[in-house]
């Protein structure tokens, strides 16, 4: 062998030594024959955790062993000689566990890509095995953390610690593609703990909130799946070149069977968040989530939240396409009326509707019909169509016969005889009122004390024209100033609403119903 040749083997072998060196060197509870004299007990548990805390930087162990590794550094060491850099050394560890006890670890994610979307996945075991591993494990920090004089620390941990929601981020990387997530249902022998807990999921753009107990099961297999990605929206009917304030989001949900099948049924209790670009919005008054109708070629708006500037969170009842609109209608015969401004919102809200294509006619009566289809849209019902109709004077193929079929489902109307509606008829203010109160009393909280109400209505002069069956609804309404009195004293039961006069009312329930939801 050469000279040059025995120094390139000679070099070989010494690299590889001081691998093999540094590799030992580096190992928990190794320390060099010169050092271990000098090093106490305290210490080299110390050095052990910082080189766990190290492994836990680089991705090699997740949040649930970094805390074993803690627990049993704290366990280990001599209270007695507990110093303070060594303090500050466990502060940084808590610190970085305080910081990862929110979210599912990335390793606990499953993904892989498709030509169309990546697909993540979870497994049936990660929500129960986060909340034992990691959740109720640094609970068990508290005593030994408040022995070394770390109380701070403990609050920490407990400011950390999640209450209600347990965190999903996908990887960055994923998110410019469309993105599919499966969420696997839980049996309820491994559901312990979880009562109460949501999932929150966060993509780039959206997010999903997952009631965990939608997952529970006494069978286990089967899972929920939801998907999204963004959508050019030239192919849809933008209602206005301006109208437009976020991405177009094509939203899939549904159930899965153990066999992969495909279940399609509503999942209202999924909230999806969306972003919308705020600097643009010249009016938020009129700014909605809407949901794009295939078989109309129309947007539909959709009930949501505006609870933070720049989002907006709606109830996922159904999949689609969803965007952010500010849309403002408006008809060419209410320029200058007294409820001009309550008619062009709750058009624009969809909740009325005009009468000929750019006509509202705002002094006509209101019918039954009609005033039923606002009541129910004002409350968020859906519009049912029956094989078999309810009342013999709907029919179903009556421009009203979804609406009057909803909010008699909905205990939002009756007829006027177990067979019939009277849908052309016009509609009382004392009809109206007891409609109201219905919706009402139907889950939404209101703040009128009504102990005196029924007194004060006595106080008017054609209180004795109001019908009994209708007294504690119109004390309801005029409580909460839905409807009033006239500057003579009278309250008009009997007297016929005009569609501005119903307009006005449904706008003031409205406002109440917001208010309300504000401070759920």
């Amino acid at each position: 062998m050469g000279n040059r040749s025995l120094a390139h083997y000679k070099a070989f072998l010494l690299a590889i030594l001081m691998a093999v060196a540094a590799l030992v060197f580096l190992q928990p509870g190794t320390a060099l024959a010169g050092d271990e004299e000098d090093k106490s007990y305290n210490e080299q548990v110390i050095d052990d955790l910082m080189y766990y805390k190290y492994s836990f930087e680089q991705g090699n162990i997740d949040v649930g062993a970094m805390i074993d590794h803690l627990q049993d550094a704290l366990d280990k060491l001599n209270l007695s000689d507990v110093q303070d850099y060594m303090r500050d050394d466990i502060r940084q560890v808590v610190r970085m566990v305080a910081a990862g006890m929110a979210d599912l670890p990335a390793g606990s994610i499953s993904a892989r890509t498709t030509k169309t979307k990546v697909i993540i996945s979870l497994g049936e075991k990660t929500l129960p095995e986060h909340y034992r591993n990691v959740i109720l494990k640094a609970e068990k920090l508290y005593d030994r953390l408040a022995a070394i004089g770390l109380d701070d620390m403990v609050q920490l941990l407990q400011e950390s610690r999640p209450k209600d929601v347990i965190g999903l981020t996908i990887p960055e990387g994923y998110t410019r593609e469309g993105v599919q997530v499966i969420l696997p249902l839980i049996n309820v022998d491994d559901f312990e703990g979880l009562e109460g807990y949501s999932l929150l999921v966060k993509g780039n753009e959206v997010t999903f909130k997952v009631p965990l107990k939608i997952l529970r099961s006494k069978e286990g297999g089967g899972s929920l799946s939801f998907s999204y990605k963004t959508i050019e929206p030239a192919p849809l009917s933008i209602p206005g070149p301006n109208a437009l304030k976020s991405a177009v989001y094509d939203i899939d949900i549904y159930w899965q069977r153990p066999d992969g099948s495909r279940v399609d049924k509503q999942t209202s209790q999924v909230m999806l968040t969306l972003p919308y670009r705020q600097g643009e919005v010249a009016d938020p008054l009129y700014l909605g989530v809407f949901t794009y109708n295939e078989a109309g070629c129309d947007w539909n708006i959709v009930q949501g939240s505006f609870s933070s500037p720049g989002q907006v969170e709606i109830s996922l009842v159904n999949p689609g396409k969803y965007a952010v609109l500010e849309y403002k209608k408006t008809f060419a015969d209410i320029a200058g009326h007294w409820a001009e401004k309550d008619i062009v919102y709750m058009a624009s809200r969809q909740i009325v509707q005009g009468l000929l294509d750019d006509l509202f006619l705002p002094d006509n009566p209101a019918t039954r019909a009609q005033f039923a289809a606002m009541v129910l849209r004002t409350f968020g019902g859906m519009e049912i169509t029956p094989e078999k109709p309810t009342f013999v004077d709907v029919i179903p193929d009556s421009r009203y016969f979804g609406a009057v079929e909803g909010a008699y489902r909905a205990g939002l109307v009756a007829g006027i005889d177990q067979d019939h509606f009277a849908p052309g008829q016009n509609i009382t203010r004392e009809e109206m009122a007891a409609m109201i109160a219905r919706g009402l009393g139907t889950g939404y909280k209101t703040t009128a004390d009504l102990s005196g109400a029924l007194e004060k209505l006595k106080e008017f002069k054609d209180y004795d024209d109001l019908s009994p069956w209708a007294r504690e609804s119109m004390a309801l309404c005029y409580q909460l100033g839905i409807i009033k009195g006239t500057p003579e004293g009278f309250i008009l039961p009997k007297a016929y609403a005009t569609r501005a006069e119903a307009t006005a009312m449904l706008r003031r329930v409205l406002n109440i119903l917001e208010a309300d939801k504000s401070t759920l």
